[in-house]
């Protein structure tokens, strides 16, 4: 029986040095190739990785995917792990392919499926007022929730970005932020003034006074109770908590303001290349998904931008 379980581990530290890949990202890619070792070791004992063919990993991923019901969120989450696991094997062929363990490169004859065309859900500008003007204000962790809500949909943050925010990534006099995103890539993001002036108070009149870890002293945000730097389970619960107060019924995850953030730029106009960079996307295909706006919003742009549909 050959040892893929080996390669796995192996491959773990060209993740780290050579792709120099995230930690949520390694953790993902080594999770779906551990269980690609596993399969091969139990379906395919005698196959080595000289000997594999692309038949081996489509009936691996095919074993994975075992989904009931067939409507529009079932297909889409279907097709999301498909890509989601087959990008992880490509990257282990990848890495296979350069240290010689393989001759040829079994990922690039992996199919990737298609998404199904699906626009991400998102919170109207009112939503988003409603859910801030439902905060009580005047406590530390009422900022302090007030200024996060603002933040995100000010500047469009992962919510990773977020909770690893520090002070030096905080440039007041330009109203930009510096931040650093998947696979360590930097980008600079600009930040509206109100925002950035609450971000302030909450820094000189709040963050000030809490008592935190030495190992957390460089984070904006805080947990109170654990006095170290927030994590995303607590702003994940936050803006639930907080949506249920504001009378909003929409499924609330972080991402949500994300998605509401790049979907009122591109509504308004802006570059799509622009808001490509603010998001930090690796890949303008990404961004794309933002142009499938509703039809009212298509006509509202033709009458603004072409001559035919003005009325005066």
């Amino acid at each position: 029986m050959y040892d893929w379980q080996k390669l796995t581990e192996e491959f773990r530290y060209y993740l780290k040095i050579e792709r120099s890949l995230s930690i949520n990202t390694q953790e993902a890619y080594l999770t779906d190739c551990r269980r690609f070792a596993l399969f091969m070791q139990e379906k395919y004992p005698d196959v080595t990785p000289q000997d594999i063919l692309p038949m081996h990993a489509d009936a691996f991923v095919n074993s994975l995917l075992v989904f009931k019901g067939k409507d529009d969120e079932t297909k889409l989450l279907q097709a999301a792990s498909q890509m989601r696991i087959i990008q992880s094997l490509r990257a282990f062929f990848k890495y296979l392919l350069v240290t010689d363990v393989i001759q040829r490169d079994i990922g690039r004859l992996l199919d990737v499926p298609k998404l199904p065309q699906k626009l991400p859900e998102i919170l109207s500008d009112s939503e988003i007022r409603r859910m801030i003007d439902a905060i009580d204000a005047s406590t530390y962790f009422g900022y302090r929730n007030k200024t996060i809500i603002e933040l995100m949909y000010a500047t469009g943050l992962r919510v990773s970005e977020l909770v690893n925010l520090k002070f030096e990534n905080i440039v007041f006099k330009e109203e930009y932020l510096i931040i650093k995103g998947k696979g360590d890539k930097v980008r600079y993001v600009p930040a509206a003034r109100k925002v950035l002036d609450g971000l302030k108070v909450y820094i000189d009149k709040y963050r000030s006074d809490i008592e935190v870890k030495p190992k957390a002293n460089d984070y904006v945000f805080i947990s109170y109770k654990l006095k170290n730097k927030m994590t995303r389970q607590f702003v994940n619960k936050m803006l639930n908590e907080t949506a249920l107060k504001a009378g909003i019924s929409k499924k609330i995850h972080p991402h949500i303001l994300r998605h509401s953030f790049a979907t009122e730029l591109i509504r308004s106009g802006a570059n799509l290349i622009a808001v490509k960079e603010m998001l930090g996307h690796s890949s303008v295909r990404t961004t794309e998904v933002y142009i499938n706006l509703k039809t009212s919003d298509l006509t509202a742009m033709m009458e603004k931008c072409h001559p035919f549909y003005r009325k005066d």
